[in-house]
């Protein structure tokens, strides 16, 4: 299987939220932290990691993003601020607008006057 890294993938995510992807120094507290963390799975830095490696399509094919409830749990316990939570979001609206065919989920969450 051929991995394809998108250089730019983290400056377009910048415009649906979260603009410094590299606070994460994958400490692993975050994953202690999360009640939805099971033994032998990285959740949330697994996708913390695909988005600082560029990998786009390993994101868009991860169902992390929609598991993640928001409680702050990880972010509460994060040495860097990384602020994993907020992350976690950002994947979701970027995410909502690749998913959308009609594009206007992209225009509510990058352009300020919508």
């Amino acid at each position: 299987m051929r991995t394809r890294v998108d250089p730019t993938f983290k400056n377009e995510l910048s415009r649906f939220g979260t603009e410094d992807w590299n606070h994460c120094f994958h400490c692993g507290n975050c994953t202690a932290a999360c009640p939805l963390s099971e033994n032998g799975t990285l959740f949330p830095r697994q996708s913390l990691r695909s988005i600082q490696l560029g990998l786009k399509d390993k994101i868009i094919a991860n169902p992390e993003p929609w598991i993640c409830y928001y409680c702050g749990d990880c972010s509460e316990k994060c040495p860097q601020g990384a602020n994993p939570a907020e992350l976690m979001m950002t994947l979701r609206r970027y995410l909502t607008a690749a998913y959308d065919w009609t594009g206007l989920a992209r225009l509510f969450y990058t352009k300020h006057w919508f």
